[in-house]
C-alpha cells in the first residue's frame, strides 16, 4: 500500500463513520439509487429541510443488501459504515460532483443540513475533530502493518493491540490524540508519585497491594503522611494543575491495552494486577479519566458480580483503588488508580486464551477493502453459523440471566469482554467481564435480594430505579454493538446471523417448557420491541453531551 493510498483509507475509514451516523441520527435523508451507467448501488443523502442546503446532496456507493424504505423511498433502516464504498461525491446546484474522502471537508459540507442557522460554534471543532481521526486511523494502519499473525498461545496483551478501526458505533475512531503520540500510548510510560494524602481518598487494601511492585522498582515505601500513585506520564500536567506537592519518585513502561488508560504491567514484574489509571484524551465520546464513582465502588461491584454472575463467567475483580479527595470531582477525577486482576493467569492454568472480544470483529482494512475477520482464523472445523450459535449461547446465558434475574446490566460491548477459548479444541468456554464504570444496576430488584452499594458515591449513573434504562443499556451494549460487530464481520447479517441470535434470545428468555420467569417474558418483549433506542454520538457531541444521552428510535437490529 502506497503513503497516498494509506492516507485514502484512513480518511474513508472515518468518513464512512460519519455518513453513517447521519442517516442513523436522522441527521439527513438517505435513498437508494442505481447508477444508470453500470448499474451498482449508490446512496444518495439530503437535506431534511425546505432551504438553500436542499440544493446540496452527497452520493457514496453501497453495497447490494437489505434495506427498509419507508415514504418516498427513503431508507429507514440502520446504515452500518462496513456498507459504504468509495467514492464520495459531493453534489450543488449545477456544478460538477466533486470527490472528496476528507471527514472534515465532508462534515462542513453537510453541516447546513441541520447545523441551527446563526450557531455554528461546533461546526469547526467537529471538523477539526474528525481529520485528527482520520490521522490517527492513518497511524493506526500503519501499525497494522507490523503487526504478525497471532494464535491461541498468543499473550492477551497482544490480542489488545489488535483493535485497529476503533468503537463501532461512533462517528469517528480516536479523536483529540496527536497522531505523533500514538505509537508511544501504546508503550507509555508510567510515574510514579507521591502526593500527600490529605489530597487522596482510597479503596481496599491499595497500599498493600501496590508495594510488591513498588519494592521491585526501587521505588521508596509510603510515608504516614505521604502515599505512592501510579500515574501516565502524558497525565503528569493535568495532574499538577489540580493537586499540590506532587513528586515523582520513579517511572516503568508498560503496555496499554485497548483502552489506552488500562495497562499489563511487563511478566518480568510478576505483578497481579493491571493498572487502570486516568487519561485525559478524548477518546470517542469522552475523556478517559476515572471519576470517584468508579473508582471507589468498583471493589464492592466486583464483589457483588462474583456472587450474582453464572460460573462461566469470570469478573476482572477490582480489588483497589485512589481517586483525588476534591469535593468538585471533575478535579478529583484526574488523578485515580484501580488495581484490577490479572486473569491471563487463571486462564493459562486451564489452558485457554483470553481474547478481547472486539478482536474477534476486526476485518483488515486494506486498499482493496476487508478480507476475513480475525474470528474465522480461531474457528471449529463446524462452519461459521454452528460457531456463531455457540458463540451467542453462552454470551447470552451468562448476561441475558442475570439481567433477568437480579436486574444487572453488564456493558457487554466488544471491549470490555473476553473471550475464554480453549487452546486444543477452540472450544468457547465462556467470557470475562471488565470495567465497571458503564454498567447499570436496578437498586430495587437488587435490594429486594438483598444486595446494596455503600461505597459508590450519590449521583452515580451506574444505580437506576429505571429498569428500561438497564435493559436498554444492555441492548446497545450486547446487540447494536457486541454481536452486531461479529456478525457482520463473519458476512452472516443477511445470512442468518440475526436468527441464530433471535433463537437463543427466545431460548433463554422463554424456554419451550414454559419455565421463563415473569421478568424474563418482559425483558424478552423489550428485546424483541419493534424498534430501540439509538445512540445518536454525533448529536451528543454537538450538544456537548456525555453522560445525558440523545437517542433516536430505529428499527431492531434484532429483528434483522
Amino acid at each position: 500500500m502506497t503513503a497516498a493510498s494509506l492516507v485514502e483509507v484512513a480518511r474513508f475509514e472515518t468518513t464512512r463513520r460519519l455518513l453513517s451516523h447521519l442517516v442513523n441520527e436522522g441527521l439527513c435523508a438517505a435513498f437508494p439509487e442505481p447508477d444508470e451507467t453500470d448499474g451498482a448501488r449508490w446512496l444518495r443523502l439530503t437535506s431534511t429541510r425546505n432551504d438553500s442546503a436542499a440544493n446540496s446532496a452527497v452520493r457514496v456507493r453501497i453495497l447490494p443488501g437489505k434495506l427498509a424504505l419507508g415514504d418516498g423511498g427513503r431508507v429507514t433502516s440502520v446504515i452500518r459504515p462496513h456498507l459504504l464504498r468509495p467514492p464520495v461525491l459531493l453534489l450543488e446546484d449545477d456544478q460538477p460532483p466533486r470527490a472528496e474522502l476528507d471527514p472534515g471537508v465532508v462534515f462542513q459540507f453537510v453541516y447546513p443540513w441541520f447545523g441551527e442557522p446563526g450557531v455554528e460554534s461546533m461546526r469547526d471543532p467537529i471538523a477539526e475533530e474528525l481529520q485528527n481521526a482520520a490521522a490517527n486511523q492513518e497511524i493506526w494502519l500503519e501499525v497494522a502493518a507490523q503487526q504478525q499473525p497471532l494464535d491461541l498461545y498468543s499473550p492477551a496483551i497482544e490480542w489488545e493491540k489488535t483493535l485497529i478501526t476503533g468503537h463501532p458505533t461512533h462517528p469517528s475512531p480516536l479523536p483529540q490524540i496527536e497522531p505523533r503520540r500514538v505509537i508511544d500510548m501504546l508503550s507509555p510510560e508510567v510515574l510514579f508519585l507521591s502526593v500527600p494524602r490529605s489530597q487522596i481518598r482510597t479503596s481496599g487494601p491499595f497500599e498493600e497491594l501496590l508495594s510488591d511492585l513498588l519494592t521491585k522498582l526501587d521505588i521508596p515505601a509510603t510515608t504516614d503522611d505521604r502515599i505512592i500513585i501510579p500515574a501516565l506520564a502524558q497525565q503528569a500536567p493535568s495532574i499538577v494543575f489540580r493537586f499540590n506537592d506532587v513528586l515523582v519518585l520513579g517511572s516503568t513502561r508498560v503496555s496499554a491495552q485497548a483502552s489506552m488508560r488500562t495497562l499489563t504491567v511487563p511478566r518480568e514484574l510478576q505483578f497481579k494486577y493491571h493498572l487502570k489509571l486516568s487519561l485525559a484524551c478524548q477518546i470517542t465520546s469522552a475523556l478517559r479519566t476515572i471519576t470517584p464513582w468508579t473508582a471507589l465502588g468498583g471493589a464492592e461491584v466486583s464483589e457483588m458480580l462474583e456472587k450474582l454472575l453464572p460460573p462461566g463467567m469470570w469478573v476482572f475483580k477490582e480489588v483497589a483503588a485512589v481517586t483525588g479527595a476534591q469535593e468538585n470531582f471533575n478535579d478529583a477525577k484526574h488523578l485515580s488508580c484501580i488495581l484490577r486482576e490479572d486473569l491471563e493467569l487463571r486462564a493459562n492454568k486451564q489452558d485457554e486464551s483470553l481474547i478481547i472480544a472486539s478482536a474477534l470483529s476486526q476485518l483488515p482494512v486494506t486498499e482493496a477493502g476487508p478480507w476475513k475477520a480475525q474470528a474465522e482464523s480461531l474457528l471449529p472445523t463446524e462452519g461459521k453459523k454452528e460457531w456463531l450459535k455457540s458463540y451467542t449461547s453462552r454470551l447470552l446465558n451468562l448476561t441475558l440471566t442475570p439481567l433477568a434475574n437480579h436486574g444487572v446490566g453488564l456493558e457487554a460491548h466488544g471491549q470490555n469482554m473476553c473471550v475464554r477459548i480453549c487452546r486444543k479444541t477452540r472450544e468457547v468456554k465462556g467470557f470475562a467481564i471488565r470495567d465497571f464504570g458503564g454498567i447499570r444496576l436496578h437498586m430495587p430488584t437488587l435490594r429486594s435480594q438483598g444486595y446494596d452499594l455503600h461505597t459508590i458515591p450519590p449521583g452515580a449513573a451506574t444505580m437506576t430505579d429505571d429498569l428500561h434504562d438497564v435493559w436498554s443499556k444492555v441492548h446497545h451494549s450486547l446487540f447494536q454493538n457486541h454481536l452486531g460487530s461479529l456478525i457482520v464481520a463473519l458476512g452472516l447479517e443477511e445470512d442468518g446471523g440475526w436468527e441464530i441470535v433471535r433463537n437463543e434470545v427466545k431460548a433463554i428468555l422463554q424456554p419451550a417448557d414454559g419455565s421463563g420467569s415473569a421478568s424474563a417474558r418482559d425483558l424478552y418483549e423489550f428485546l424483541t420491541a419493534e424498534t430501540m433506542p439509538f445512540k445518536c454520538f454525533l448529536r451528543m457531541r454537538m450538544e456537548g453531551k456525555y453522560r445525558d444521552y440523545v437517542e433516536r428510535k430505529l428499527p431492531n437490529v434484532v429483528l434483522y
